[in-house]
């Protein structure tokens, strides 16, 4: 009876820990795990860590008081304990390095030849007289890139699953963030800011555990080969990809981001509720959201209605575009506004379900 007792015991205490890793990797996606069981662990993984450390003591308790496991198996079984400690909270962190701090530029004539020929796609991002223009290729990985500009710092986030750049002041009034890859909930990549203990999902950009909210500003959307004629004295991001396990990433991503951005395929995890029928789900919108309501533009009504002027919730906006480069701007300011360029409808309709359509 004894042994069954114990290895029963040593069962359930393998099995939370190795849920609790997959719960906050890759994996516990593909199990559809609710977003709530993420946030909740990463909140009070102290607490969690803390009854699984008591129970691995017990554990060796039993083992020695019942001559149970030799210590060279409980010394292994103690290692496997850990390591799932240490993958649900830096595993995906270490495989996804922000560079909100250690981010580099070069101008535009350099990183020509570092834009690869299949994905074109880049985000300008024009601050304080300056332009910094972000490839898509190059931001996949680090999901963050930063810079500093009049004593103000900046990141561009970006989840490769929502097809989404977002441009954020990293001091949302709780002191400067440390923005890192907590993981994903619904095809959206949830940061955790170490500094002030919080998280933070991309596609809102809302502190999951306080009141606070990023500022966002706008980027553009256009292709590579547009960007550097428009920009010629840009300064551009590039990562270096100089790990070994960069090349590994890619590999392995490059054909699920194809699928995830190719309409008729699923998307990659089934985390969607997908009830929202008014777009095909894979439509790359222009999403927007004022604080008050939110509207999802149609690429197509986008690119083919300059001039067209609408009312958001009280706010007067107007679509300007040349056939190819879209922004969306304030009729009574006349400046451009923080869109969600790209990112995917049956995304988008997930968090905001009350959106408004233009198609």
């Amino acid at each position: 009876m004894k042994k069954i007792l114990f290895n029963l015991y040593a069962a359930v205490l393998a099995f939370v820990a190795i849920f609790c890793a997959i719960l906050m990797t890759e994996p516990g996606q593909s199990l559809n795990v609710p977003r709530d069981w993420v946030l909740g662990y990463y909140r009070y993984a102290g607490i969690f860590i803390a009854i699984q450390s008591v129970l691995l003591m017990g554990l060796w308790f039993l083992s020695e008081k019942w001559g149970m496991w030799n210590r060279k198996l409980m010394a292994l079984s103690t290692i496997g304990v850990c390591f799932t400690f240490w993958a649900s909270m830096n595993a995906m962190p270490t495989a996804f390095p922000t560079e909100q701090f250690t981010a580099q530029y070069m101008p535009v004539d350099k990183a020509d030849k570092y834009i690869p020929e299949d994905d074109q796609r880049v985000y300008v991002v024009e601050l304080n007289n300056e332009v910094r223009i972000f490839p898509r290729y190059h931001v996949q990985v680090p999901h963050v890139a930063g810079w500093e500009s009049n004593d103000t710092n900046y990141a561009v986030t970006f989840c490769g699953l929502s097809n989404l750049a977002m441009v954020i002041e990293t001091d949302y009034g709780m002191g400067e963030a440390d923005l890192q890859v907590l993981g994903q909930a619904h095809n959206n990549l949830i940061f955790k800011d170490v500094n002030n203990g919080t998280a933070i999902q991309q596609i809102t950009m809302q502190s999951e555990f306080t009141d606070h909210a990023t500022k966002v500003h706008p980027n553009t959307m256009m292709d590579w080969q547009e960007a550097k004629v428009r920009y010629p004295d840009a300064e551009v991001y590039i990562y270096a990809m100089d790990r070994f396990i960069d090349g590994i990433l890619l590999d392995l991503f490059e054909e699920p981001l194809k699928m995830q951005r190719s309409k008729g395929e699923r998307f990659i995890f089934p985390t969607l509720d997908l009830a929202d029928n008014r777009m095909e789900f894979k439509t790359e919108i222009f999403g927007y959201d004022n604080g008050k309501g939110q509207v999802a533009i149609h690429p197509e009504f986008a690119r083919t209605n300059n001039g067209y002027q609408f009312n958001l919730k009280g706010e007067q906006l107007e679509i300007q575009t040349d056939g190819q480069v879209v922004r969306l701007v304030s009729v009574d300011t006349g400046e451009q506004v923080a869109t969600h360029n790209g990112v995917h409808f049956g995304i988008w309709s997930q968090f905001f379900t009350d959106s408004e359509v233009l198609q």
